[in-house]
């Protein structure tokens, strides 16, 4: 059965916003004392950092994860049950996401936490790597009489198809280098992000717009 999307993407968001405020909560200040010198507060605040660290480039993660899924909702007309289930099965991933921030938080340097960090991006990029091909498959994008516009959304649900398996893939290297070096898989990491930022040649917003307008 083919419905539309918009109830699934107003779910997805929620969730989502669950998500980043369940993470901001596991920063937990020290109890700070009176009597306690400033020396002491300091290093207090510095024990923070690598939960600091971990937070913020686990925010920026979950950022693109949301933006990547919103422009793929953004260019579909439609959405079917099995679609819906694979949805689910992306947003399980996702909410994992906070508690390997806090494990590598509690110790950056940890083979162990950054392999099981890499596990959790690698299985919610490549849920949604799968959605995406499946949305290709099953023609739940937006169709238009006009060619140009019908050819800019072929090229950019698959362009970003190619860019979501390749960062499946950094995921995935991630966990055998962890044991390595850390270091490794932190640069597995940061590959991902730049790929996000390299521009996809195709305004979206835009290309977006002009479907929904023809459609409405």
């Amino acid at each position: 059965m083919y419905t539309s999307t918009l109830r699934l993407e107003i779910f997805s968001d929620a969730v989502i916003a669950i998500i980043l405020t369940i993470m901001v909560l596991e920063l937990k200040l020290p109890a700070f004392n009176t009597g306690q010198t400033e020396h002491r507060i300091e290093n207090h605040l510095l024990e923070l950092l690598p939960h600091i660290g971990a937070y913020v480039f686990s925010y920026i993660m979950i950022g693109i994860l949301w933006f990547n899924h919103h422009h793929l909702f953004y260019l579909l007309e439609k959405t079917d049950n099995f679609l819906l289930g694979q949805n689910l099965f992306f947003l399980f991933w996702m909410s994992l996401i906070p508690f390997v921030t806090g494990t590598m938080g509690a110790d950056p340097l940890i083979a162990l936490s950054t392999a099981l960090y890499g596990f959790i991006l690698l299985m919610t990029t490549l849920t949604l790597s799968y959605m995406r091909s499946y949305t290709i498959r099953k023609k739940l994008v937006h169709t238009d009489e006009e060619i140009e516009i019908k050819v800019d959304i072929i090229k950019v649900s698959a362009k970003r198809k190619s860019r979501s398996y390749l960062s499946t893939a950094l995921y995935l290297l991630s966990i055998p280098l962890a044991f390595l070096s850390v270091y490794l898989s932190y640069i597995c990491f940061v590959i991902p992000i730049i790929l996000f930022l390299l521009p996809a040649g195709i305004d979206e917003e835009k290309l977006g717009s002009k479907v929904i307008e023809k459609n409405s």
